[in-house]
């Protein structure tokens, strides 16, 4: 009995010894990106009920937040790249849930704005130093099983977040928001018991300025151009998408908070099945073909959505917008930090340009619909897309293809 008992003993401290980087991050990124998910619908129904908010000024405290969530990428993150991820990430899951926290309890419109602009900023300290540490020292076809991983965790989050901010809204309009920092409290915890007991964890001294080291030659691939302005331009599609047609859905479609929770988690579900497959294939690394195509078929689905009223025929659109979502996605992380000796900073890129394109689309789509219409707003988005497309050849023969 004693010899099973140590048997037993040595296996789970086997098990416990060898939890590394991966085994931390992997269900963090889920619990954050449940937490994020479900707050970012929920403060639609929050700021149309509570606060009788229109559309444009729904579409504005979106595009604040993702402005705000571009500063703190592009120009604040350096101030973390000396401290341990770890650590960073702690501080900044704590913060967000003392955010929202605050957000529920304050009945100012114009604290809210500043509550929830000052979250995007704390944000900007999370997803790109947790990308620049998982994908340190490895490259093709185990860079992309890696963050294939990391997109399945993170999108399986967004699955969860959109049916569970629609029911939950249902009961109460604030319960998204307090479940959702919640969610971040609770990963916060996980990190500091990751980051205090788990022997691997503890010694891990990786830091992303170790990524710049000048004797690393650079082999960054010029692919990431387009793959960058492809992402985006189809979140520009993402943000109306999500900040803009929860309102139209409600108000013209005439459905309900639970049916529009559940038309979003087709988009979420698509980019998870899309994640895993691009994940487990390699056939798309380094080919342009793929990348427009996509974008082609992102600007059909988006015209289709100019004139279809049907719920499960829009679902359905919404789908395959997902399945295009999770293929610019990964081109842009994928050929964004190949090769590249600083990849927190190539994820900050990668988030601000998905933050301008949510900017664009919440403000520039929360103003077109209230004032146009809807179908204005989606036949002008399809176009957007297709020139974006066309943007991105003249990219690929400008700087690809000739070398």
């Amino acid at each position: 009995m004693l010899k099973y008992i140590d048997r037993k003993r040595q296996v789970i401290k086997s098990i416990y010894t060898g939890i590394g980087k991966t085994g931390v991050i992997y269900p963090t990124s889920f619990l954050v990106a449940i937490a994020q998910g479900m707050i970012t619908l929920g403060i639609i129904f929050y700021l149309k009920e509570y606060f009788n908010a229109p559309p444009p000024q729904v579409g504005f405290i979106t595009a604040l937040w993702a402005l705000s969530y571009i500063i703190g990428c592009l120009f604040f993150r350096p101030l973390s790249d000396k401290i341990l991820p770890r650590y960073i990430l702690i501080s900044s899951s704590f913060i967000k849930f003392v955010l929202i926290t605050l957000l529920r309890y304050t009945g100012n419109l114009k604290v809210v704005f500043f509550l929830y602009s000052l979250y995007g900023f704390i944000i900007a300290f999370f997803w790109p130093p947790l990308v620049g540490w998982l994908s340190q020292d490895t490259e093709g076809k185990m860079l992309g099983r890696i963050m294939s991983r990391y997109n399945f965790s993170w999108s399986l989050g967004i699955i969860i977040s959109p049916f569970l901010a629609g029911q939950l809204s249902q009961i109460n309009i604030s319960l998204p928001l307090l479940y959702g920092s919640l969610l971040y409290l609770l990963s916060s915890i996980l990190l500091i018991l990751a980051a205090t007991t788990l022997p691997r964890i503890k010694e891990d001294r990786d830091t992303n300025i170790n990524t710049v080291s000048p004797k690393i030659e650079d082999h960054s691939t010029p692919m990431r151009f387009p793959a960058w302005f492809g992402i985006f331009t189809t979140y520009t599609v993402i943000g109306i998408i999500l900040n803009i047609f929860p309102l139209f859905a409600m108000e013209n479609l005439k459905l309900d908070k639970g049916t529009v929770g559940i038309i979003i988690q087709m988009r979420a579900i698509s980019s998870t099945v899309g994640f895993i497959i691009l994940g487990r294939l390699t056939f798309w690394h380094f080919r342009f073909s793929q990348m427009v195509t996509g974008q082609i078929i992102l600007a059909i689905m988006v015209f289709l959505l100019s004139i279809i009223t049907n719920p499960i025929i829009i679902a359905f659109l919404v789908f395959v917008i997902g399945l295009c979502m999770a293929l610019s996605y990964s081109n842009s992380v994928f050929h964004g930090i190949s090769g590249s000796v600083n990849r927190a900073k190539r994820m900050a890129i990668h988030e601000s340009l998905i933050s301008s394109g949510l900017i664009l689309g919440s403000s520039a789509g929360g103003v077109i619909y209230h004032t146009l219409s809807m179908k204005t707003l989606f036949l002008l988005c399809s176009g957007f897309v297709l020139f974006g497309a066309l943007i991105q050849w003249i990219i690929y023969l400008l700087f690809v293809s000739k070398r």
